[in-house]
């Protein structure tokens, strides 16, 4: 915290310093969460794996704008836990980075140059973003920013966010490039991670965008996908609009490329994953209904080791559809083995899941939003999450159903406190080994958050 103090300090100096050059101005936010989850590990009550703690996280964000050009720098102390957490065997101390809704052991996105024990104090933006003198609307962002392709369901990075130039002609119909680099191997060396995105967003009138994007992850030396080199390409069309009252959301994407030198036989794995994804809400008087189909492919665990038809998504570690199955519980995505066991994932989107939600919300006071969901979950291809075993044949399509309810309260025009109840009642993909059969899992999260 002392660290943080003194950047805010250098922060409020440069303010002084550059208010006559540049229009700056500062915001962010202090989050206190309580966090309570039961099971979310083991998937049994037999063994004690209760989480309990409060938790904060404080955001500072400084923007600058001056004739065409625009920057921001964002510091971010993530989710520290109060106090100093022991070890209750051995009263030695323990990393909080490692426990249950640490982001610094889930996702794909880190804070660049830094060990998972150093993730909690880190810039998480520092961008600028600039028109080209005389090239009309091409402007150019730089730096490390948000990112997401279409509606977010292959690529996203609006937690930590990613290192990328952007080159773009925005519109009514924007194209762009964009180029990420996702990691750095020897300075000397051919070797890193990049992934390289052409898009095209067509703006039909001002409540319906449709898009296209082709990307490509360029692997060098195959340390995030395997082999010895390996590219991993997906297309995307989606669209995001209004369908007279409805709100709606579509997205289809399908992945080919190859791993290198990665067969059961030496010779190439190819990516043939595909997903879909339907969204929509409308209102209905003074509440919101909406509904999720969505399904993203699975690999066969029995299945041809020379083809990967699991869908692949590249998200970062916020939620995205359920509050335990995927954010803090393991999904049905298998990304791989270790050879001794499957490994499962968490903040896998749709990889080998089948999703279908019912839900609704309404303001029932001006200061009071409820909303209520309930999902149903299957994997694509059979799993079992609770025992990993790669000789485990008590093999399960059954994940489970899963009911959140939220409630967002409006304390202050600048202040409020949001609550998340969430039962996973698991299926038999949890299951433990010898048969044992999996205990609900549950997640309770409240977060008091002030913005500023």
């Amino acid at each position: 915290m002392k660290k943080f103090l003194a950047i805010i300090a250098v922060l409020a100096l440069t303010v002084i310093s550059t208010a006559a050059m540049a229009e700056v101005t500062v915001s962010g936010s202090v989050d206190i969460r309580s966090l309570h989850l039961n099971n979310y590990t083991d998937f049994t009550d037999k063994t004690n794996d209760r989480y309990n703690n409060t938790q904060e996280r404080v955001r500072v964000n400084v923007d600058a704008k001056n004739d065409g050009v625009k920057g921001r720098i964002t510091f971010e102390n993530d989710w520290e836990v109060w106090g100093t957490e022991q070890n209750t065997t051995t009263g030695s101390l323990i990393n909080p980075s490692t426990v249950a809704g640490s982001t610094a052991t889930t996702g794909v996105e880190a804070r660049q140059g830094q060990s998972s024990a150093a993730n909690k104090f880190g810039i998480r933006e520092a961008w600028i973003d600039f028109t080209i003198p005389g090239a009309g609307p091409a402007h150019v962002k730089v730096g490390h920013q948000f990112l997401q392709l279409g509606n977010g369901w292959w690529f996203r990075s609006m937690k930590y966010g990613s290192d990328a130039w952007l080159v773009g002609l925005p519109g009514k119909n924007t194209i762009a490039f964009v180029d990420v680099k996702v990691g750095e191997g020897a300075n000397t060396s051919n070797d890193d991670i990049d992934a390289y995105v052409l898009l095209d967003n067509f703006k039909i009138d001002d409540t319906k965008t449709v898009g296209i994007y082709g990307a490509r992850v360029n692997d060098r030396r195959g340390l995030f996908l395997g082999g010895t080199e390996a590219n991993l390409d997906n297309i995307g069309l989606w669209f995001n609009g209004k369908l007279g009252a409805a709100n709606l959301q579509a997205e289809i994407d399908f992945q080919m490329g190859k791993v290198k030198d990665a067969g059961a036989t030496g010779g190439d794995v190819k990516f043939k994953g595909t997903q879909l994804v339907l969204q929509g809400n409308i209102p209905v008087g003074p509440a919101t209904l909406n509904a999720t189909i969505a399904q993203g492919s699975g690999q066969d665990l029995g299945s041809n080791a020379d083809e990967v038809k699991a869908y692949l998504p590249v998200l970062d570690a916020d939620p995205h559809y359920t509050v335990v199955y995927e954010y803090f519980a393991k999904t049905a995505c298998a990304i791989g083995d270790d050879g001794t066991n499957v490994i499962y994932a968490k903040n896998t989107g749709f990889c080998n899941t089948t999703a279908l939600n019912i839900g609704g919300s309404m303001n029932v006071a001006k200061w009071l939003n409820v909303s209520l969901d309930f999902w149903m979950l299957k994997a694509v291809e059979k799993v079992s999450i609770g025992n990993t075993l790669m000789t485990n044949t008590n093999l399960s399509d059954e994940i489970g159903n899963e009911i959140d309810l939220v409630l967002k309260f409006k304390l202050y025009d600048q202040l409020t406190w949001n609550w998340q109840f969430a039962r996973l009642m698991a299926g038999k993909a949890y299951d433990k080994a010898g048969g044992v059969a999996a205990d609900d899992i549950d997640a309770i999260q409240g977060i008091l958050s002030y913005k500023f």
